[in-house]
């Protein structure tokens, strides 16, 4: 029997891939709370372990694990919706501000020899319409945890279900079978760069927060939240939270200060993503830039603004689970890598 070229098979596996991805964006909807419940449960359930392993009966880890869940989760929507209603109702208030800023621009241009018709040309320039876009992102992600019920109740059977279905899963597949070790270490690795670049995300945004009160810049701690959460959006989070704080910083300290401000805010960006966070995240995600690049763009657009925040995992799981593991589609895997095929 004749076998089918290499190139016919790939293009078998991008065939089937798309039609994956058209059913994935068609359940985005309800894969959304099951997702995230699912990274929720990768984060949470060493937590419980370790309580276990000291001692705590079962039932009270995980109680205590749900209880705390459910509490930071409440107290963060309750928090940022809070935060962005005052936000937007102070926005009219900075109208005056706006206002000297924008003249002082104009001014600083026409002394450079802009004409008066490059100055119209800018009136598309209002800061306050771009300080309500810029919020967009924020305020989306809160409507899409909207169905917060939902997302708790899969996480709460999901969290209690967890060393049943693992006892369970070692059952049915052999002790040293390749699947149960490529799921154990898909479960392991997500976990730590879970926990890791959320803790390296809490130390920058209060540092970045310390810089904001220093400065003297409204709304802190939003902003350092703000950080916090886009700190697993890969590449364009960074830019994403800059953003709207730039944006206040001009507006009530000036130009100067807001280019102090963000020049501190990079550093300190800098510093942890080069130079603290290589050092816990020493083996890498095994991802090439362009991917990881892409991996937010097409998961934003498959999930909505969820997909962008998980974006990372999510590929790190169809790269180890579905493309790996298969002949057809090793090669894509390898293509995925940073090095290649040399991977």
């Amino acid at each position: 029997m004749k076998t089918q070229p290499k190139i016919v098979s790939l293009l078998v596996s991008l065939a089937s891939l798309v039609v994956i991805v058209a059913g994935l964006k068609a359940m985005a909807g309800l894969l959304t709370p099951i997702l995230l419940s699912l990274f929720l449960v990768l984060v949470t359930y060493p937590i419980l372990a370790w309580l276990r392993g000291r001692g705590v009966p079962h039932w009270l880890a995980y109680v205590l694990v749900l209880l705390s869940v459910v509490a930071v989760g409440s107290f963060a929507v309750l928090f940022i919706v809070t935060s962005i209603n005052e936000l937007v109702n102070l926005i009219p208030t900075y109208s005056n501000q706006i206002e000297t800023q924008v003249e002082f621009l104009w001014q600083w241009l026409t002394d450079k020899g802009v004409t008066v018709d490059d100055i119209q040309a800018l009136s598309w320039f209002q800061p306050e319409k771009i300080i309500r876009l810029s919020l967009t992102l924020t305020s989306t992600v809160l409507g899409t945890l909207s169905n917060t019920g939902l997302t708790l109740l899969i996480f709460i059977y999901m969290l209690a279900t967890a060393p049943t279905f693992s006892a369970q899963l070692k059952k049915g597949l052999k002790p040293n079978s390749p699947a149960l070790h490529r799921l154990e270490e898909f479960a392991h690795s997500t976990s730590s760069y879970l926990m890791i670049k959320g803790w390296l995300g809490a130390v920058t945004a209060l540092i970045q927060m310390l810089l904001m009160v220093i400065l003297g810049l409204d709304f802190a701690v939003l902003w350092g939240v703000l950080s916090f959460a886009l700190n697993f959006v890969p590449n364009i989070g960074f830019y994403l939270a800059l953003i709207p704080p730039l944006l206040i910083a001009i507006i009530e300290l000036g130009w100067l200060k807001a280019l102090f401000f963000a020049l501190g805010y990079v550093l300190i960006n800098n510093f942890f993503d080069m130079v603290v966070a290589p050092r816990y995240l020493s083996k890498g995600l095994d991802l090439s830039v362009l991917v990881t690049f892409l991996a937010v763009i097409i998961w934003a657009w498959i999930l909505g603004p969820i997909g962008a925040f998980l974006a990372l995992p999510l590929t790190i799981m169809v790269k180890t689970l579905l493309l790996e593991p298969f002949p057809q589609t090793q090669l894509i895997a390898s293509v995925m890598s940073p090095g290649g095929e040399e991977s």
